[in-house]
């Protein structure tokens, strides 16, 4: 739903229940008008077209939301009314679409709503969320499969998390990790998709799980490292007992100094000297600055070993044979997609949606297991004739 017809949407679903709890008192509230406005879910309303028709309609659906809150909160008989979900979503969602301005109520500008995280799209619906992964946009939530690997069993799912939509992947890696910890199927290996890896993932599937988590880390940022040019991280020397670095000329930073980035992690800041920078000959391949010295920004010692060692790594034949495992989950994925409707959820609230992953997943493994006792051997990806051609010429 868009904005209007969230709001429109969740004053009907608020009057609906106080229809059914307290019908008279309702009666008393509102006017002849409302039944037309709120009468009929909004996907039947004929929505107005300008901007300035549609502010009005925001502004008029805002009034009569802040009219009917007042009413319920300055009731003194019937102050059951204030603990109904339904009440709780609408002030909710006009604290994030509206604010009182000189006794007014004024719609919110875009770029004064709540982050995504927060925000409700769905009266019926609170706990769905909203978000853009590349060029598919989906208001609901995000499942996480985690599956077996092996070449010569079938490829069973092992967990099932159902999340917001905006949860990112990264804040899932510890929780999968506990979870499969719990039930005693921690992988040795476990190899994911780069949204799931970062460089403290790294250290902590290691030390807390002894786990070998196997994925693209995130690349170095710099603009020389983008760029392919210039002196980036790795072209510097890091001395963690003296604390300190040394650039590819030969100098010494002059000082070390620990700090939280913007994400609260910690971080440390070393920075080089002005006068050494000053003079530098390839002070263009090091830094853009017309007069400030280099700076470089370190992880930890452990997350800076662990990053080193897996940008080293993945650059190998081994990482590469070893990676290429995880094309099967994409095939779970559109198997549960395809051939499950796991995209569409059945249901509503995060609960039950979670329930419906663990039926589909269970579905799954039933037919995998099915295919694998009556000996069909596993798919694999389908290479159309044409596509194959290269490859017959070859061997002529």
């Amino acid at each position: 739903m868009n904005r209007l017809e969230c709001v429109g949407e969740t004053l009907r679903y608020a009057l609906n229940e106080l229809a059914t709890v307290a019908p008279d008192w309702l009666l008393a509230q509102v006017g002849a008008d409302w039944f037309e406005r709120y009468g009929n879910r909004f996907e039947q309303y004929r929505l107005p077209k300008t901007l300035a028709e549609q502010q009005r309609l925001a502004r008029t659906f805002g009034e009569d939301g802040d009219h009917l809150l007042s009413a319920i909160y300055a009731e003194s008989t019937l102050v059951w009314l204030k603990e109904l979900p339904a009440l709780g979503i609408l002030r909710t969602v006009w604290v994030q679409q509206y604010y009182i301005e000189a006794s007014a109520v004024e719609w919110r500008k875009p770029d004064d709503l709540p982050p995504n995280k927060q925000l409700i799209y769905s009266p019926t619906d609170p706990e769905a969320r909203n978000r853009t992964k590349r060029d598919i946009n989906w208001t609901g939530y995000t499942v996480h499969l985690t599956e077996t690997c092996e070449a010569e069993t079938p490829h069973l799912i092992t967990h099932v998390s159902t999340t917001p939509a905006t949860t990112g992947d990264v804040e899932m890696t510890g929780v999968i990790h506990s979870a499969l910890a719990d039930k005693d199927l921690l992988p040795g290996e476990h190899i994911v998709d780069t949204g799931y890896v970062s460089a403290q993932h790294l250290v902590d599937s290691c030390t807390d799980y002894n786990v070998d988590l196997v994925g693209p880390v995130p690349p170095d940022t710099s603009w020389q490292a983008l760029a392919n040019q210039g002196f980036d991280m790795s072209c510097f020397t890091v001395d963690w007992e003296s604390e300190c670095a040394i650039c590819p000329m030969g100098c010494k930073s002059k000082s070390w100094s620990r700090h939280s980035d913007n994400y609260d992690n910690p971080v440390i800041k070393v920075r080089f000297s002005p006068g050494d920078c000053r003079a530098c000959t390839s002070r263009e391949q090091c830094t853009r600055s017309p007069k400030l010295p280099r700076v470089l920004t370190l992880k930890p010692f452990p997350e800076y070993q662990a990053l080193k060692k897996a940008r080293l790594r993945q650059a190998t034949v081994e990482f590469k044979k070893l990676y290429a495992k995880r094309a099967g989950v994409e095939g779970t994925i559109s198997q549960g997609v395809r051939a499950f409707d796991m995209r569409r959820s059945r249901y509503i609230g995060l609960a039950k949606t979670h329930l419906q992953h663990i039926a589909t997943a269970t579905a799954i493994n039933l037919s995998r297991l099915w295919n694998w006792l009556r000996g069909f051997p596993l798919a694999q990806t389908r290479t159309s004739r044409f596509a194959a051609l290269p490859t017959r010429r070859s061997h002529i």
